[in-house]
């Protein structure tokens, strides 16, 4: 049996106009098994969390059918979007359409439930929670909707719980957004959990895109997949998803998701757009990444050609032997890469919010910032 198993996808944006074949990918279409991150909330209420937002209305889930999608993971900082009720929207939309669903529930025991795949492998969905870019986080207790929380205490015992011969895929949500680099904290924590027996492969996500891997005890954790699916959108202000975007009305582009004035188009650069795909066999249990990418003007996904298979194949295995690095000379690479992206990203935003507001609106908005105003 052929398992796919994909990174983050949003059902929204462009999405919701575009009825044309969308994934064009040979590994995703000929697989037997097909699992995805829903990175948002299905709701058909009015409500939304005070917070940046990712959600639909529950005429996107079709989409899911129309892939052939056999389940998804609801374990990630958005699930809960549309406030705790949204979560249990979101599962019953999804049963409704006959998909299954893991890693978030009404309380911690549906959070915790496996889906079964087959051939004796179970997949289990988990978010980390109270750290600096994922801090916002619904975690599910005895008698509250949330996620399952991604600590190793909670992971073990729930592997303690599998019977006999059965073995987990983890499906976690972690890490800092738009980072190539994880934490060493992390990267222990999967060394970790790749000696457990019953563990058989790590899928990463969140940051937004593509990670190297970690193989210890002949076992691979991947750290983080990227967008698979993760169409451009509009957002009013300060950073409201737009479905229904005035037709005519101005507006600028950011390839950043950030606080905006006015409508403006959040479209992915291109190093988000990149994002690998796993091939697992379950009868010999080898895995295999490949690499698609997501066009630019629309939503539709493409195997990469064998030229940039080959390009993106070396850089992920730079990456990965970075990984390997002892604490000493890994901590310094990993800072270095948290302040120049800070740095980058800070500018990228100041530029477009001063081409949007216009010098005045900006100067004066930075002074109230500073309180010199």
């Amino acid at each position: 049996m052929k398992i796919c198993l994909t990174g983050d996808v949003f059902l929204g944006g462009d999405l919701l106009n575009f009825d044309s074949k969308v994934i064009y990918s040979e590994v995703f279409n000929q697989s037997n098994v097909r699992i995805i991150n829903l990175e948002q909330s299905v709701s058909n209420s009015e409500f939304s969390e005070n917070k940046s937002t990712l959600y639909t209305t529950s005429s996107a889930i079709k989409k899911l059918k129309d892939w052939n999608v056999n389940a998804v993971n609801l374990a990630n900082n958005h699930i809960h979007d549309k406030g705790l009720d949204g979560i249990n929207e979101t599962i019953q939309h999804l049963n409704d359409e006959e998909i299954p669903s893991f890693g978030a529930g009404k309380n911690i025991r549906n959070a915790k439930e496996f889906f079964s795949i087959g051939d004796g492998i179970v997949i289990l969905g988990y978010c980390d929670f109270n750290k600096p870019t994922l801090n916002n986080i619904a975690v599910a207790s005895n008698d509250c909707s949330g996620i399952n929380p991604l600590r190793y205490e909670n992971i073990i015992d729930d592997l303690s719980a599998l019977k006999g011969n059965m073995r987990a895929i983890l499906y976690f949500h972690w890490g800092r957004e738009h980072m190539w680099f994880p934490s060493y904290e992390n990267i222990q924590l999967a060394r970790k959990l790749l000696e457990h027996d019953k563990v058989l492969t790590i899928v990463g996500m969140h940051p937004h895109r593509i990670q190297g891997y970690i193989k210890h005890n002949n076992k691979k954790a991947y750290m983080c997949l990227g967008n698979f699916i993760f169409p451009n959108f509009f957002m009013l202000p300060p950073t409201a998803i737009c479905e229904n975007p005035v037709h005519g009305e101005s507006y600028l582009i950011t390839r950043k998701y950030h606080v905006v004035s006015k409508l403006t188009y959040k479209k992915w650069s291109v190093v988000n757009r990149i994002s690998m795909i796993l091939e697992l066999d379950s009868k010999s249990n080898n895995i295999v990444h490949h690499f698609v990418y997501q066009k630019d003007d629309k939503p539709e996904v493409h195997d990469v050609s064998v030229f940039w298979q080959k390009i993106l194949n070396s850089f992920v295995a730079m990456l990965s032997f970075i990984y390997c690095l002892p604490r000493v000379l890994y901590l310094p690479i990993e800072k270095i890469n948290i302040i120049l992206f800070k740095i980058y990203w800070n500018i990228s935003i100041y530029i477009f919010r001063l081409k949007q507001d216009g010098f005045m609106i900006f100067f004066k908005k930075c002074l109230k910032k500073l309180k010199l105003l």
